[in-house]
């Protein structure tokens, strides 16, 4: 999995765009337009990767414009301790456990989606920090990228039983707290400048 994510972001900083991206798989795909040179400048990006990662180069040669991120936390690393790094949190969660069990227990329908854009329309709102969801309405879907899923819909409720689904988000945002630039798009979700996600819910009655 963290050989997964470097890798897209070397591709990234190369030009190259991955369509969908999984713990431990990726996607690109072919138009008919794209020739030959195209399909032989991925290989050897794909080539020039393994090559770097086999020679542990420093994260600031390897991934610059990950590095200007934060020069700072970044300066001395090497990309298989970035690497390593990531991996102990994945296998701290147990990730591909938590996704099994974030998508066995789906949240409770308190109201449909359209019944809770009508409340966003009468303001009835408000924004919370995501680690305290739990029993509160939501009110915009939470898809998480990768693995671009929803895990939330509007106007679902995430109970203790179906806490998985919390947790779920929760590793997938401790990454970015630990590693600066790992920052996990959740869709619906608000990254803060303070490091918080927040998301907006039903104002629960006065």
């Amino acid at each position: 999995f963290p050989v997964t994510i470097l890798r897209v972001k070397f591709l990234d900083e190369r030009g190259v765009v991955v369509e969908k991206t999984g713990p431990y798989n990726l996607l690109f795909l072919f138009s008919i337009g794209i020739d030959k040179t195209r399909a032989m400048g991925l290989l050897r990006g794909l080539m020039d990767f393994k090559r770097a990662y086999d020679l542990n180069l420093r994260v600031r040669n390897m991934l610059p414009d990950l590095y200007a991120v934060d020069p700072d936390f970044y300066r001395n690393m090497r990309i298989q301790t970035l690497a390593q790094g990531i991996h102990g949190l994945i296998r701290q969660h147990d990730l591909p456990g938590l996704m099994l069990r974030a998508f066995d227990v789906l949240p409770e329908m308190a109201m449909t989606p359209h019944h809770m854009f009508q409340q966003q329309l009468k303001g009835n709102v408000e924004t919370v920090e995501i680690e305290r969801l739990i029993n509160r309405v939501s009110a915009n879907m939470l898809l998480p990228y990768p693995p671009g899923v929803p895990v939330v819909m509007p106007g679902e409720r995430i109970t203790p039983q179906s806490r998985a689904t919390l947790d779920f988000l929760l590793m997938l945002c401790s990454i970015g707290k630990h590693y600066p630039g790992f920052e996990t798009d959740i869709h619906g979700a608000r990254l803060g400048e303070d490091g918080i996600y927040r998301v907006r819910v039903l104002k629960e009655p006065s």
